[in-house]
Formats: C-alpha cells, structure tokens, sequence
C-alpha cells in the first residue's frame, strides 16, 4: 500500500529566493508518516554510541541501498519531490546522494563548509536538509550564509587528509528557523552552511541530499555525471 510521500507546494517565489538568496524554505516537504517511516529503518544506527563525532549513513545508488532502506528510497524517487527538483533546476536531475544524518548528544555538527569543497561539479546543484526531529539550535540547527552561493567554491582551510572540508566564517551567517519534523531547506551546493552543538540528551536526527541538474559536468575531468541516476527514470 503507498502512502503521501509530500503535500509541499513549490512557488516560483521560492525558486527566485534560491537563485536570488541561495536557499528557501519548505515547510512540510515530507509528511509525518514519511518521517517516522524513514526514522525506523534507521533507529538502530541513530541510537548507536560512537562517540561525540557528526556521523551518516549514505545512500547513493538505488541497486546498492533500495533493499535495506526502502522507505528512503520511495521517498527518494517520489515524483512529486522529483518534480519540484526539475523545476528548481530547469532541467532533468540525478540524485548525487542521500545520507541519514545524527548528531549525537551533546555532540558537534560540521564547521562552515559548501559541499561542492568536497566533489567539484560544475553546473546548478540543490541540497536538501529534511529535519527528522524537531529542531533548533538547542539541538545543532543548521546556519546558512545568505547569497555566499554567489562567491564561487571557497577554499578548504582544514590540513590535507581531513575527512570533512571547513571553509572561513562568513560575516552574515544565520540561524535557519525552527524546524518541525517533515519540514525543509532547500540551498544551492555552494551556499556556505554548519550546525554547532546538540546541547540535548537526544540525537538529532535529519535527511540530507543532494540532487544534480542532468548536464552537470565533475570538474576534473568534464564528464557528465552518468554514474549517478537519473531520477526522472525512478519516479514513483
């Protein structure tokens, strides 16, 4: 039996403020069934001690990770969110990744960093922050640097061999509004963003993605990124 992946409803307002701001919120982006659908198949890597760290559980190509996340992935190839991507980005898109993101109680989430400092694509790319908890700063809410999308790739000021990319402070970093569960963000690739600390006894549980435009090029070589999936083709 299928159930409502998503009531959102996309404005052309919202898709100016994206270009304009370099991000926009989406309230109710998935419903509460959604939500609670997607925390179960993750509960036991969510409630896992491993520590104070940041931490994800990825989900990348729907033939490797469908199976044991199965609730992602419907939600993940859900066409109602994968049309309100196509329109975002004018065009058809791939998903570049997914990933189960917790930070653990009274844990620490990411410094200030754009995902493009980790794979340099070229080309419009969207993120997505899906908050699975209630959140807010109390519990390591996201911050993101207005219109910083428009500044190009920064660079990485951590040493070589980090794991995770940190990009220098910007001057007009915000707090992202409360967020209740099954509610959005949605900012450009290059828009600088961090969360700080989870001050609760609770992990802090969201989804993350990222979704590409399908002509979308690595920067390295100018390939297309043909091993990512075109999300027009999963639809459901």
């Amino acid at each position: 039996m299928t159930h409502t992946i998503s009531n959102f409803v996309l404005t052309e307002d919202m898709i100016e403020q994206f270009y304009r701001e370099g991000f926009f919120y989406a309230p109710g982006f998935i419903t509460k069934e959604t939500v609670d659908r997607i925390n179960a198949e993750q509960a036991e890597f969510a409630n896992k001690a491993e520590g104070g760290e940041w931490k994800s559980n990825a989900f990348v190509h729907f033939d490797k990770s469908a199976a044991q996340f199965p609730e992602t992935a419907s939600m993940l190839s859900s066409s109602t969110l994968i049309d309100v991507y196509e329109r975002v980005l004018g065009d058809q898109v791939r998903l570049w990744m997914g990933m189960y993101a917790v930070v653990p109680p009274h844990g620490e989430g990411l410094a200030w960093h754009q995902d493009n400092m980790y794979t340099h694509i070229l080309g419009h790319m969207l993120n997505g922050f899906i908050a699975l908890d209630t959140i807010t700063q109390e519990n390591a809410g996201l911050w993101l640097a207005p219109r910083s999308h428009r500044l190009g790739r920064q660079a990485d000021l951590n040493e070589s061999g980090s794991k995770h990319r940190r990009a220098a402070d910007p001057e007009n970093g915000m707090p992202c509004n409360p967020m209740a569960p099954g509610d959005a963000v949605i900012f450009h690739r290059e828009t600088l963003h961090h969360s700080k600390t989870n001050h609760t006894d609770k992990p802090r549980r969201a989804y993350a993605f990222q979704v590409s435009s399908a002509v979308c090029r690595y920067a390295e070589t100018g390939k297309l990124l043909t091993d990512r999936e075109l999300l027009s083709a999963l639809k459901k």
